[in-house]
């Protein structure tokens, strides 16, 4: 079990710090968008902050239950599959399509960037403080449905490993969008 928190640990502390680095991109970069349909920088993370405020509420919930569940003498118990769910979230997490979006995570790109880069800390914060108090494995008393990609049930655990991936697919897009500005901005040299 501790090897199931590390590893959402480490993923939360590196796709939050990747995340942070964002913040300190040109102005150029941040406000590029190649398209009237594609999203800006600006607008990717926002939208992280939008979905991490409601996975976060679930997770919240989830996480006052399972201390309860605890206190009330329920038992951990690990299944041999266990892992298998974490792999069907990574894989999810590598894929660029297949995620539908409610209208309440679409961005406005008008929010102010300091703003969301405050609330994407005080995010992992929560995230990192939810890890702390389930450290003895009463992550796994409190299963939620997922239904991204049919996902299934989901242990708090796993619903935080969650959330790093949404965020690590957003990086990568975010990269994409840094070599395309790249690209445009080499070949608009070259004509000049």
């Amino acid at each position: 079990m501790r090897n199931v928190i590390q590893a959402v640990r480490e993923a939360l502390q590196t796709n939050f710090k990747e995340l942070d680095h964002w913040f300190d991109k040109e102005a150029a970069l941040v406000d590029y968008k190649p398209a009237k349909d594609q999203w800006s920088v600006r607008e990717v993370l926002e939208h992280i902050s939008l979905t991490n405020y409601f996975l976060l509420l679930i997770i919240n919930k989830s996480t006052r239950r399972a201390l309860e569940r605890k206190r009330a003498g329920q038992t951990v118990i690990i299944s041999a599959d266990y892992d298998h769910k974490f792999e069907e979230i990574d894989a999810l997490g590598k894929t660029n399509g297949g995620w539908i979006r409610p209208e309440h995570m679409e961005p406005t790109g008008q929010k102010n960037m300091n703003d969301v880069r405050n609330l994407l800390k005080q995010q992992y914060a929560q995230c990192m403080y939810n890890l702390s108090l389930l450290k003895n494995g009463e992550g796994r008393l409190v299963y939620t449905h997922m239904s991204v990609n049919k996902l299934g049930k989901l242990d708090i655990y796993q619903y935080i490993y969650f959330l790093t991936k949404h965020i690590e697919r957003h990086i990568r897009q975010m990269r994409r969008l840094e070599k395309q500005l790249a690209s445009e901005q080499v070949l608009t040299a070259a004509v000049h």
